[in-house]
């Protein structure tokens, strides 16, 4: 009977990011990435629980339950959403409890994606016209970028609305065999000279050569083991951003480059502050590494780069800027995000209980996870050729804001994401109260705010 529902309804294999990003979380790192959209105006319940669960049936990863055979977890796709994954409440109606109280704890359930869906959503109701939508993703079953890619999906239902750049088909992972991301990584050894031998190195260097001296971690203020997480956000301003954009052009870089360096710097001053040296630190950039026809499929296609930079590297605010664009070039022309899947499908050939052993190993020694985690999605559905929101209301409610946050894995004890929606620049960071203050977290994502703002780029890079 389980053969024949299985073969009926249809399964979706992981990859070797899923299986990684489930290992951690199985070892009480929770792996869940919330997407909050701040709302002017009233939301019809039943018509968003439908949008969902006809989001649902468009992107089955978001209905399924994962399940094992032979030591192999895969997705079992459910037929039916059932009642579906939305809850409403109205925060006005809880005297004793707060708005901020009553989301934190929303945002630290645990996800059971052995008995319910990678996915929940709450509409909270702030006051009379304020509300909050919140996405919970497990990472295990999307990254950032394509969690993205659901919720606007959700948007649409809900406003009956097809964008043209939607393309409607069911996930072409059904039921399919091998992993995409092994086979996107094997289709670039045409594209790099010496490919599989920059592969090797990069994983060498990354795991034995730049292993020791162990990366700087960021001074905290605490030493708990809960695994809570709380929230702080800051919003950089059209106007300033605009003026961001301009360094950035003028000296010839990314924003992602400025974001990058700034933390560099941050992290350095941060330690400084509270009396503790800052030696190599590597913060751990997210990468794209979308497949060919996978563009529109909710899933992991990512990889991370962890670039490290000396006390030396860090003196110059404009030469620092210059190295983190010549590595990010560099990396991207050798491929060098590829060799992260290789070391990835190595270890998801282990069964799942082995890979927990994996990751307790690396969260003991502490020597291969880095310093800080800061991921930038850009810009948040934007129209074609423009910089303008090309979602603004869900129904007749405004979207006034989008936000995300990022997982955070005990080592680190904090992570920094930074999105654009309606030319604001929206930074949020993820902490453990465990191990910081919500003061001292505040005053850490204000620093950094301040050190991109005033980043000294020098001259255009060659």
């Amino acid at each position: 009977m389980r053969r024949k529902m299985e073969s009926t309804l249809g399964s979706i294999p992981l990859n070797c990011v899923d299986k990684c990003l489930l290992a951690l979380d199985s070892i009480n790192e929770p792996m869940l990435i919330h997407v909050t959209l701040n709302l002017e105006g009233e939301i019809e319940h039943g018509r968003l629980n439908q949008a969902i669960i006809s989001a649902q049936q468009a992107h089955p990863v978001m209905r399924t339950i994962l399940r094992s055979r032979h030591f192999k977890p895969f997705r079992e796709i459910q037929k039916d959403p059932r009642k579906g994954v939305l809850n409403v409440v109205d925060q006005t109606k809880l005297p004793d409890t707060t708005y901020e109280s009553y989301l934190y704890s929303w945002m630290n359930q645990p996800l059971n994606i052995n008995k319910e869906f990678p996915l929940r959503v709450l509409l909270l109701r702030k006051n009379e016209q304020e509300f909050s939508l919140v996405f919970t993703f497990h990472h295990s079953a999307a990254d950032g970028l394509r969690a993205l890619l659901f919720v606007r999906k959700v948007i649409e239902s809900y406003n009956n609305e097809l964008s043209p750049d939607s393309e409607k088909c069911e996930d072409i992972r059904t039921n399919r065999k091998g992993d995409e991301l092994l086979e996107f990584a094997h289709s670039q050894r045409s594209k790099v000279r010496h490919y599989y031998g920059k592969m090797i190195s990069s994983l060498l260097h990354r795991f034995v050569i730049a292993a020791l001296p162990p990366p700087t971690r960021v001074f905290h203020d605490k030493s708990g083991k809960s695994r809570e997480l709380r929230f702080c956000f800051k919003i950089i301003s059209p106007r300033e951003f605009d003026q961001i954009q301009s360094k950035a052009i003028s000296a010839g870089v990314e924003l992602n480059d400025i974001f990058l360096a700034a933390c560099y710097r941050v992290v350095e001053k941060w330690n400084s502050i509270h009396g503790k040296a800052s030696r190599k630190i590597r913060v751990m950039a997210p990468v794209n590494i979308s497949p060919k026809g996978f563009r529109y499929v909710v899933s992991n296609q990512a990889s991370w780069l962890s670039l490290p930079t000396t006390p030396e590297d860090r003196t110059d605010p404009a030469k620092l800027l210059r190295q983190v664009r010549t590595n990010t070039i560099d990396a991207t022309m050798n491929r060098t995000a590829f060799s992260l899947v290789y070391f990835f499908y190595f270890c998801s050939r282990f069964p799942l209980f082995v890979m927990r052993r994996m990751c307790r190993f690396l969260m003991i020694t502490r020597t291969y996870v880095d310093t800080i985690l800061v991921t930038n999605v850009g810009f948040i559905w934007p129209k074609p050729g423009s910089e303008e929101p090309a979602v603004r209301k869900i129904g007749n409610a405004k979207i006034r804001n989008v936000t995300g946050s990022a997982p955070v894995v005990t080592p680190m004890g904090l992570s920094i994401a930074a999105g654009i929606y309606n030319k604001n620049l929206n930074f949020a960071l993820t902490f453990r109260p465990a191990l910081f203050s919500e003061e001292k977290a505040q005053m850490f994502l204000d620093l950094y705010v301040e050190e991109i703002k005033n980043y000294q780029v020098g001259a255009q890079s060659s």
